[in-house]
């Protein structure tokens, strides 16, 4: 289904299909409408008309409310990108696969990861990563925000030599 979303009031609309970015709408002075869609630029002077180079009414319909809820996975609260499967504890770090059959292993949460270039932000990484090919790292973490704050505090010890 085509709608528009709005991102300026009555000003400046996205258009999409099954949230996949397919046009722009801006409204022009004198209720005309300029339209870019396949970076062709159309204008036109009334909603009909806008209407009518989509096939469809699409300020009036609205995404799937499928489309707007998020789902939300973790494990015991550490946050997930995906639905987990095959959950298991390594140490004290909480694993899964991202499918039933797969056997890659990553980590539920928020990490510093530490290599030769520095300590980064990493969200669920893979198992290997933190495993054998970083140098340490720190987490894991329930949220980004106590995760950044661990990073800032661990890349100021590295610096200073702590």
């Amino acid at each position: 289904m085509i709608y528009a979303k709005p991102i300026i009031p009555e000003k400046f609309w996205i258009v999409k299909d099954e949230n996949i970015n397919i046009a722009t709408i801006e409204k022009r002075e004198q209720e005309t409408f300029q339209v870019i869609k396949s970076n062709v630029k159309t204008e036109v002077t009334s909603v009909s008309s806008v209407n009518e180079l989509f096939g469809q009414d699409i300020f009036a319909n609205s995404p799937k409310t499928s489309d707007l809820v998020k789902e939300v996975h973790d494990i015991d609260g550490y946050a997930t990108k995906v639905k987990p499967y095959n959950i298991e504890w390594f140490d004290k770090i909480p694993t899964f696969t991202k499918t039933q059959s797969s056997e890659d292993r990553y980590c539920a949460g928020y990490y510093g990861v530490r290599f030769e270039g520095g300590i980064f932000f990493s969200y669920n990484p893979k198992l290997v990563t933190l495993t054998e090919k970083c140098i340490e790292f720190l987490g894991p973490y329930k949220n980004e925000m106590e995760a950044n704050i661990n990073i800032s505090t661990k890349k100021k010890e590295v610096k200073t030599g702590i």
